[in-house]
């Protein structure tokens, strides 16, 4: 997301007057304040650069001096931390730039801090402060909140501890998701995503950065020659250089290479500089998927419900060797659908996805496994599953991303206001988690075609990153 500049010049005139009787005589003159800088870490010598001048003043020696004033959400806290900017002699005029210590006790994400200006006959921050009632001339905003977010572990064995495992062949990707203001209402200020400061010490140099941005997507391929141990980090920051807490994050750490992560992903004539390639190659790989008799994938075509209740149940470790895989469920029952009989080849895994608690009919004694599945029905299926507890050992029981519930995600990690996603829709709530842990994509920025068909691509991106190993930080 893009970093927000707010600038904010405020003129004031002061007359003569005086704070108390302890109080050092304010001095008649203009004075102005502004500020370019915005957000800023709130960490000892951080500094924002405030721009003064200082107008009208009669002789003698005066003093310029700022005060702040942390606005905190609505409830603001009396002027304090005064700063002697300038001492003036003999002149009516003065201006400059003073670096204004953001040591601020108290100052939390989201908080606005104002200043004011004020020209006194004495030293002023020995005064009582300016009252509450006095204008501001500059503010800013104060981000000392890190990023909140997860990396995620390419899918291999749904065993292996996130960090600590190899990958299943030499082209995969690593994601993550950052967040900087995870848990506060949209209308709290904030710095936005800075950087990723993307990290692999290996035999070779690092692979091209991908897009850092909120979520990242950092595709990448082993040298054939590649040896010894490898890593793969992040160091996330925000746009006011706030780091996340314990970075660097590791998606492998120190890891040897192993022989399997060298060899070529399973590949096919159709998927060559597709969007959705890695993902296809790197599944099929695993087992999870697979390509059609003539050798194609079909990374375009679109995906039927039979199918796409295979494809999930294979992920639950499902086989068609399984014992009792394929015996009917019982007359009039929930999974008994009338449009599927025993001989139809996807019979079992409808059943199996049905009694899972997967897949639903859709009405009327109904499965319709050859209608295609929409975008909608892909990211229900997902919720449905997060909700689960999915075959011991199997994919989905690997304690991955899509279980988003088991990690205490109260709030998505990304947000995108979908105009074609009308709230009440029963794919409304899937959709939001499906985008806001990284697992779908938006077709636009402000659409999800939810009631569009699912493609064996898109379809193959989501199980990919649903299937992903999730390190929260």
């Amino acid at each position: 997301m893009s970093k927000k500049v707010f600038t904010l010049l405020l003129v004031a005139v002061f007359a003569l007057a005086q704070f108390s009787a302890a109080s050092a005589l304010r001095v008649a003159g203009t004075a102005t304040l502004s500020t370019t800088a915005v957000f800023s870490a709130v960490a000892a010598g951080s500094t924002i650069a405030l721009d003064w001048t200082a107008s009208g003043m009669p002789a003698g020696t005066k003093e310029v001096s700022v005060w702040s004033r942390i606005q905190n959400l609505g409830a603001p806290v009396a002027y304090t931390n005064c700063r002697a900017v300038a001492v003036i002699t003999g002149t009516s005029s003065a201006s400059g730039t003073y670096l204004y210590d953001m040591t601020l006790p108290g100052a939390a994400n989201g908080d606005v801090v104002e200043f004011i200006a004020v020209i006194d006959d004495a030293v002023a921050c020995a005064a009582v402060a300016p009252a509450a009632t006095d204008a501001a001339m500059a503010s800013t905003t104060v981000d000392s909140n890190a990023l909140t977010g997860f990396i995620a572990v390419p899918p291999y064995n749904g065993v292996a501890a996130v960090g600590l495992q190899p990958v299943a062949c030499n082209t995969f990707e690593n994601w993550a998701i950052a967040n900087d203001h995870y848990g506060f209402a949209p209308t709290v200020a904030y710095s936005g995503f800075g950087a990723w400061n993307q990290s692999v010490t290996g035999t070779f140099a690092p692979a091209p950065e991908g897009p850092g941005d909120e979520l990242l997507s950092w595709p990448y391929t082993f040298p054939a020659t590649a040896s010894g141990a490898w890593s793969f980090s992040v160091s996330p920051e925000d746009a006011a250089g706030n780091p996340v807490v314990g970075a660097p994050v590791a998606f492998r750490n120190a890891l040897a290479i192993a022989p399997a992560e060298l060899a070529d992903c399973t590949d096919f004539p159709d998927t060559a500089g597709h969007a959705d390639e890695l993902y296809i190659r790197y599944l099929a790989t695993i087992g999870l998927i697979s390509g059609f008799a003539d050798g194609t994938f079909g990374p375009d075509n679109t995906l039927t419900r039979a199918e796409a209740a295979t494809l999930f149940e294979k992920a639950n470790g499902v086989s068609d060797t399984d014992p009792g895989f394929g015996t009917p469920p019982a007359a009039g029952s929930a999974c008994d659908f009338s449009d599927v009989a025993a001989t139809d080849w996807f019979a079992g895994w409808v059943w199996r996805a049905c009694a899972d608690g997967f897949m639903n009919g859709i009405g009327g004694g109904l499965f319709d496994p050859n209608n295609l599945l929409t975008r909608g029905q892909v990211v229900t299926i997902f919720n449905n599953i997060s909700t689960m507890i999915p075959a011991a050992g199997s994919f989905l029981a690997s304690g991955n991303v899509i279980n988003w519930g088991g990690y205490g995600v109260v709030n998505p990690y990304r947000t995108a206001a979908f105009s074609d996603v009308p709230v009440g829709a029963y794919y409304a709530t899937p959709v939001v988690n499906a985008y806001g842990m990284g697992i779908a994509e938006g077709v636009t920025s402000t659409t999800f075609e939810p009631d569009s068909p699912a493609t064996r691509g898109v379809f193959s991106m989501m199980l990919y990153r649903a299937l992903s190993n999730l390190a929260l930080y």
